[in-house]
Parts: structure tokens; C-alpha cells; sequence
């Protein structure tokens, strides 16, 4: 097949068109989201997320996206090691549009992003860590569990639930408290936003 160059090389603008359908012929002429494949089933979840970060107008719907993607990861509000690849490659979308999300959140105070290095100084990833009072509900809006039933040995409890992955205490360790730790408490002062110093 031959491409019509022109003077800065290909225009690939003109076969923008290709790469927005499907050659599937079940479904030729719809968008090439319909014919993706769909996640693999997960029992994670995420903890009540705040009404007003869903409906925020300020940041884009994919930068939504990628902030409950990390929360998944996030566990019990570790720091997340990462790189723009990985983010990239699960959400579906170019490593330039990540970039666009991060710088996105963190602008709007839902994140605090900064580089890992080694120890020759080489950017190696990404350490991100999320600010859970501007995403999670509080405690006091979340639904009251009910006291655990006793349960006859030999017996199963059907009962039983999976268990959260995320936390909405921010607890730092007074040893292992640096410049990005510092950063993230003034900007948590700066949003009237809780947290405790633990020796």
C-alpha cells in the first residue's frame, strides 16, 4: 500500500479515519471502544467515594478514571510506585493524555505527584500518593456495619464480605518524614485537611 507523502513526511492526518473503527465486520462503521475487550472480573473494590468529586466540572472524565484506578492501588494509603506506562497501558490512552490527567488532579489538589530516582539520580517512575478526604466520604457518612454474629465451629458464614483496599486515616511516620512528605502535609494545611504524626 502506498502513502501520499509530502514535505515533512506522511500525512498521517488523512488516515485519522482508519484508527476510529473497527474492522470487525459484526460491527463495522462503530467506534473501535465497542469491539474492546472487557476487564478481567475483580472482587476489588474502593471505598464510598464522595458525590461531589464525581461531579466535579473542573477535571476532565478521564482524569476521574485514573484517580479511582489508583485508588484501587493504593491499598491502605500506601505510596504508589508506578510509571506513566503502566497507567497508560490500563486505561487505554497514550502516555502524553496520562500525563494531561496527573497534571490535571494534581492542580485540583486530588493528588500529589513527584519522580522516583535511583541512586545515580535517574528518573526510574513515578511516586503518587492521593489525598483521601477530597475522594472517600468520611466515616461518619459511611454506613454503620453490624456486629459480627457468632458463628458454630464446622459452620461457614455466608455473611462475610470482601474487605476494603483503601483507608481514609493520613498517618505520617515522625522518621521517615522528607522534603515530599513535607510537601504533601502544607498543601493537606493549605486544604484544611487532617492528619496525625505518629513516632
Amino acid at each position: 500500500m502506498r502513502f501520499n507523502g509530502s514535505r515533512s513526511g506522511i500525512a498521517i492526518g488523512q488516515f485519522g479515519w482508519m484508527l476510529a473503527y473497527n474492522g470487525n465486520p459484526a460491527i463495522a462503521g462503530l467506534p473501535m471502544r465497542i469491539g474492546a475487550m472487557r476487564p478481567e472480573p475483580s472482587t476489588a473494590f474502593v471505598l464510598h467515594v464522595r458525590q461531589d468529586f464525581i461531579r466535579d466540572p473542573r477535571i476532565m472524565p478521564g482524569t476521574t478514571r485514573m484517580l479511582m484506578l489508583i485508588a484501587g492501588w493504593s491499598g491502605r494509603e500506601r505510596d504508589i510506585f508506578t510509571t506513566l506506562g503502566t497507567i497508560a497501558d490500563k486505561l487505554g490512552r497514550s502516555i502524553r493524555q496520562v500525563q494531561r490527567y496527573i497534571k490535571d488532579a494534581a492542580e485540583e489538589g486530588y493528588l500529589y505527584c513527584g519522580y522516583r530516582k535511583d541512586r545515580l539520580g535517574y528518573i526510574t517512575g513515578l511516586k503518587i500518593r492521593l489525598n483521601p478526604s477530597s475522594i472517600f466520604a468520611p466515616k461518619r457518612c459511611l454506613p454503620k456495619s453490624k456486629p459480627r454474629q457468632k458463628v458454630e465451629e464446622g459452620t461457614e458464614n455466608r455473611a462475610t464480605t470482601f474487605e476494603s483496599d483503601t483507608n481514609g486515616k493520613t498517618i505520617f511516620k515522625r522518621a521517615e518524614i522528607g522534603d515530599w512528605e513535607r510537601s504533601l502535609m502544607d498543601l493537606m494545611e493549605r486544604n484544611g485537611i487532617e492528619y496525625s504524626i505518629r513516632e
